[in-house]
């Protein structure tokens, strides 16, 4: 434990780094205090402190802060036992009661009337002095300097005073003026000194390290000095002055000091003690720690005085450092520990607020504890009762709002929920709801909406598991910000910017205000939602107080600062209001941020476009501007959520990059791609440039949805980047090499059930894209480009295990998946031919087991998942028959009946034709389904008129792949469901295709579920089983084709009467009605469960190949993972049908066979 400790400490020794700027601000000539140090240097207090500096070095060496185990806490010489606060044992808290402490308030023990009366001029000078340097003389010249404690001439009072003065004098704004030089011409105008400048300069004065330094003396016991008593109200002081001036190191970088016998004796909870980051030490070694490093303090000043003595002129002086301020901070981090153990041991001397500030404090300087806050917090409670019993008699007993909304700020600040907050938040609300609000027309809008900010923040924060046993706190948390609401509605003129923005913050935060129906938003951000027993009330007040918001806003835009906007804008969004006011608002925030853009934080700019994008607010200029600020040379500034926010926006709003092709390495050559100059000197192709950069650079930082987020954006906007795409993957699931090595990434363990529907349809869509590329490098076309694109891109075997961990992370959490979860996720499998058998078995028993009404399928997320279905052939057990009533009922009109015009209003022609053809593929036929479909796409009273149908869906007719799916369909119902008597438009289909004006791009973009067309191509692989099967005499034709005609003549099959070919035959022996199928990589669909997985034994590897022309391809593993897809299994049984024999040759059997020929016939033997 002693060694564990010793290295902490020497770790903790290197803080000093998160100070270096303080330092280097601090590097100033030090002219004007010389005199005083030089002073300081030559008194005897200096002599005798560095000639006893050996008797602590032996202590110095060594860890001051080591466990201490005693049962009692020693405090002021005495062994005292200590009990939670309101305890009955209270008077032995401390050794003697409050009124025994103000008598103890002079120097030594009770002091005498000289004394006292030294201490009283001492104190009125401290609060006449008007300025910090000032309150710093006074210090100096009254003997602070000579000696430990102050020299014994302070007081607890005199050094309470001197160190608040002084931190109020730094966080006072010193405003700018004119006035005229001596010639009397031309005005000077002097800068305004910021409290940040003021802190600076204060810090690097010496004598506010000496200050401190006797304070830290002051409040411990040591040898030459006996310890003052700091009262209640000194202690809050105290405490309030230090986390102004900034100085204290954050518990992050300085662990929190308590003692362990304290913390047991206050009875703390198992859990707080877990959660807190507390180093526990004894009241004595703390006392030791301090009066070493106030020692170090001193000696650290002396040297630097030494040091710039020995130089003669001020430039020079300025060069050495204030090394003594690493130090400083250091000692007021102890200091600060120190007053929050004597502020335990006398808690209940403290009123309501001084509580109040000891939270702010805390939390300000970030040394905040669940043990120190949750004591506060019972205590300002208590505080809190007591008075609320009193004020309805007396109102000026009534608490103060600031020691509502410091409080509960602090909390939030802090981080820390415990049963003391609930407690807090409960009685916050109690207190306004008291005589009907009274106490409301007190606070002060920031105080409103500090309180606001505060209760949001920390319900934001809460844990899951505590949502259960809390709705006491959200109905306390309901009703505070009901007032709020109600304030703002009677007077929003006085709110701030800041004040408006920040409450509206808060209310979209909780979702206060939001109605039920509208939690689920259509966004790419998970919230929580209090459920409140008056939503339609409270939708009410908040959309009335939204509308006097944005009409007052919009007279004074220009005052709001870039993060006002943000949090503005994103909390209406939030809140989902609606409206003519809400546009006009919604555009002055676009035109504020048009001028402003440059002055806009990465988070603004990232949160206000999220906005932007969901509130369906596009402005090209606007987008284009805030871009801008995302840049390669500035994207390591940019957390990754704004990254991700910022291109989720652009996807989502439909900017266009310029060069979006800069970034596919896989096929367009490197001499077609563009240059940096050009992708740099597009404001949207940069911005998706910087994101994935960043991305590639620093994946472990970003989040689950961060991830998904930056590649949905990529296949949203049409950008491939293989780059991203594989760099994302091997994150996740390890690279090839990783993987044999025992490494399996990250994981999909953060990923939501819309995170991995998204993450899995934005790496099928990539693939998909490549078949919009101009020049592509890519040999195949059609089902096996897309396979071979992505392979090429990412890698056969990770693109499988990454969509095998997807499979298994999404049966986890299958009853989580919404409609549109479900949909994505199974089209990208079925897209990219993979099959994850369980996976798809427990979608359909959670589809078969849900009610379509109440999940309110969509007609595309109902086309999409029965697609993936029928495209990896797999068994729907009646999911379609499970889907028919819904549809039937969504496509009605009032009246119970459906026609064009109501079809068309829930359901797209392309998604008709995509059911259509999935039944066919399935072998299922609803009845009441199968005609719907029909008058669909064809028209119901209107048969054969087009032009009529075009107008009632807004589209440009049929896709050409809609026109062969339908013949494949027509004959399956002739043949396979004649009784349905359904047929294809007289002429069809002339006049029903659509017109070819839409890019390749646009079209892959548009065509989300591309079905099977008929595509002649005569692979290598079919050439050599047709020489092979020549040599042992089979007699065949390669390419049979049969069209509407032939089926006409010889089946008796009507589908057209235009002649059509449809259907093909790699290999036919026509006279025999004999054929055979050379199925290659895109009839197949891979495998990545069962038992089927496990037989690897025919694997071979596979890898990119060369295929001539600068083509390139993908010679995919050959193994039995594999099966049939539903195209070819659909033609296999309509050929069957028609009397033909059809055989079938894999790929994969023949690369592995040695004798051809043999194989040829056992096959026509069969």
């Amino acid at each position: 434990m002693k060694a564990s400790l010793l290295s902490h400490l020497k770790i903790r020794r290197h803080f000093n780094m998160f100070f270096c700027c303080s330092v280097l601000l601090a590097i100033i000539s030090c002219v004007n205090n010389y005199v005083l140090v030089e002073a300081f240097v030559s008194s005897s207090f200096i002599t005798s402190q560095l000639l006893l500096k050996s008797e602590t070095t032996t202590r110095e060496q060594s860890p001051s802060l080591l466990p201490y185990h005693d049962n009692k806490v020693k405090y002021h010489g005495t062994h005292v036992s200590l009990s939670k606060s309101g305890d009955s044992k209270s008077e032995a808290l401390i050794p003697g009661s409050r009124k025994r402490i103000k008598q103890k308030n002079s120097i030594g023990s009770a002091g005498n009337n000289s004394e006292l009366g030294h201490a009283k001029a001492i104190n009125k000078e401290l609060i006449n002095a008007a300025s910090a340097q000032e309150v710093l003389d006074i210090f100096i010249s009254k003997g602070g300097a000579k000696g430990s404690a102050g020299g014994n001439v302070f007081n607890s009072v005199n050094f309470s005073t001197c160190l608040h003065r002084l931190a109020r004098f730094v966080n006072q704004h010193d405003h700018s003026h004119n006035h005229k030089n001596k010639k009397g011409t031309q005005p000077i105008v002097l800068k305004t000194i910021t409290p940040d400048d003021k802190r600076r300069a204060v810090l690097s004065d010496p004598r506010t390290a000496i200050l401190i330094a006797a304070l830290s003396e002051a409040i411990v016991e040591n040898k030459s000095n006996k310890a003052l008593l700091f009262n209640n109200r000194e202690l809050a002081n105290l405490g309030w002055a230090i986390a102004k001036l900034k100085v204290a190191p954050p518990s992050t970088v300085y662990p929190v000091v308590r003692p362990e016998s304290l913390f047991q004796l206050l009875q703390t909870t198992k859990e707080s003690k877990k959660n807190s980051e507390i180093m526990f030490s004894s009241v004595d070694d703390m006392h030791q720690d301090i009066l070493t490093t106030a020692m170090k303090v001193r000696t650290e000043v002396l040297e630097v005085a030494k040091e710039r003595s020995r130089l003669k002129t001020p430039a020079e002086r300025a060069t050495v450092k204030n090394k003594w301020i690493p130090t400083l901070s250091q000692l007021s981090g102890k200091l600060l520990d120190m007053i929050a153990t004597n502020v335990l041991i006398i808690l209940k001397d403290f009123n309501s607020q001084e509580l109040a500030n000891l939270l702010y404090a805390f939390a300000s300087a970030g040394r905040a504890d669940l043990l120190l806050f949750e004591s506060l917090s019972d205590q300002l409670v208590i505080n809190m009762r007591d008075k609320s019993k009193l004020y309805s008699k007396n109102i000026k007993l009534r608490p103060k709002p600031q020691e509502f909304s410091n409080s509960v700020w602090a909390f939030a600040s802090a981080g820390l929920r415990g049963e003391g907050l609930v407690k807090l938040i409960e009685q916050v609300a109690e207190i306004l709801d008291h005589d009907n609000g009274a106490i409301v027309q007190d606070f002060k809008p920031q105080e409103l909406s500090n309180t606001a900010w505060g209760v949001a923040t920390l319900l934001a924060k809460r844990g899951s598991e505590e949502l259960p046993s809390n709705n006491k706190e959200d109905q306390a948390a309901l009703r505070i910000l009901r007032w709020v609401a109600k304030s703002m509605e009677e007077r929003v003129e006085d709110f701030k910017p800041q004040e408006i923005s920040n409450s509206v913050w808060a209310f979209a935060t909780v979702g206060f205000g939001v109605s039920s129906n509208l939690v689920q938003l259509n966004t790419n951000n998970e919230y929580i939602y209090l459920e409140s027993d008056r939503e339609e009330a409270d939708r009410d007040l908040v959309t009335r107080v939204l509308d006097i918001v944005a009409d007052n806003a919009m007279k004074r835009l220009h005052r709001f600062r870039p993060q006002e906007l943000n949090n503005l804008a994103w909390g209406i969004c939030r809140l989902g209001c609606y409206g003519d006011k809400m546009d006009k608002l919604f555009e002055g925030v676009g035109q504020e941020l048009l001028k402003r853009h440059s002055y806009f934080k990465p988070q603004d700019i990232g949160t206000t476009l999220w906005s932007f994008a969901t509130f369906e607010y596009f402005n090209e200029d606007v987008y284009r501007a805030a871009a801008s600020e995302l840049t390669l040379r500035k994207s390591r500034s940019f957390k990754p959520q704004e990254l991700s926010n910022t291109v989720w926006a652009l996807a989502t709003a439909g900017a266009i990059p310029q060069y979006a092709d800069a970034f596919d390495t896989t096929v367009i050559p490197k001499t077609k791609r563009p240059s940096l100059k050009k992708v740099t000197s597009d404001s949207i192709t940069e911005c998706f440039a910087a994101a994935t950069t960043e991305l590639m650079r620093r994946p472990h930082e970003f989040k689950a949805q961060e991830i998904k987020d930056v590649l949905w954006s990529l296949s949203k906007a049409a950008i491939r980047h293989p780059g991203v795409f594989k760099r994302v993957a091997e994150h996740l699931v390890g690279s090839d090499d990783d993987f044999e090595h025992g490494n399996s990434g990250r994981g999909m363990e953060g990923f939501s059930p819309q995170g991995l529907g998204n993450l899995a349809w934005a790496y099928a869509k990539q693939a998909q894209l490549a078949a919009a590329v101009n020049d592509s490098t890519i040999g195949s076309t059609g089902r096996l480009a897309v396979y071979e694109t992505s392979c090429l891109d990412v890698g056969e075997n990770l693109v499988r295990r990454l969509f095998s961990r997807i499979a298994e992370t999404g049966i986890k959490n299958i009853h989580r998946f919404k409609p549109q979860d479900l949909s994505n996720t199974c089209w990208a499998f079925s897209t990219l031919g993979l099959l994850h058998s369980e996976f798809f078995q427990r979608v359909r028993q959670e589809v078969n087991g849900r009610s379509t009404v109440t999940m309110k399928f969509k007609a595309q997320e109902i086309a999409n998942l029965v697609w993936s279905f029928a495209t990896l052939n797999v068994e729907a057990s009646s999911m379609i028959e499970r889907f028919t009533p819904f549809i039937v009922q969504m496509c009605s009109n009032d009246n119970g009946e459906y026609t064009e015009e109501s079809i068309a209003r829930y359901i797209k022609r392309q998604e008709v034709a995509n059911l259509a053809w999935s039944c066919a593929v399935l072998g299922e036929y609803p009845k009441n389904l199968m005609p719907l479909l029909y008058d669909a796409l064809f028209g119901k009273d209107c048969r054969g008129d087009p032009d009529y149908l075009k107008k009632v869906y807004g589209d440009d007719g049929i896709q050409k792949q809609t026109i062969m799916t339908m013949f494949y369909v027509q004959m399956a119902l002739q043949i396979e469901a004649p009784d349905l008597g359904l047929s294809l438009p007289c002429g069809f289909p002339s006049g029903w295709q659509e017109s070819d004006n839409k890019s390749k791009r646009q079209k892959i973009i548009d065509n989300e579920t591309g079905s099977t067309m008929l595509q002649i191509t005569t692979s290598k692989l079919q050439q050599n089983i047709s020489r092979t099967l020549n040599k042992i005499g089979f007699d065949h034709k390669i390419e049979h084709l049969i069209s509407t005609d032939d089926l006409q003549a010889e089946y008796g099959i009507s589908l057209s009467t235009i002649n059509q070919e449809f259907l093909s035959l790699d290999i036919a022996n026509i006279d025999k009605l004999i054929g055979i199928e050379v199925d290659g990589p895109g009839h197949f669909v891979n495998i990545l469960d069962g038992e089927e997985s496990e037989d690897v034994s025919n694997n071979t590897s596979g890898g990119m190949m060369r295929i001539g022309r600068g083509k390139t391809g993908w010679e995919f593993t050959a193994n039995s993972q594999q099966k049939i897809n539903g195209p070819t299994a659909l033609k296999h049984r309509l050929m069957s049908h028609l009397g033909w024999k059809i055989l079938h040759i894999p790929y994969f059997d023949w690369r592995q066979e040695k004798d051809g020929e043999e194989y040829c016939r056992r096959l026509l033997n069969e």
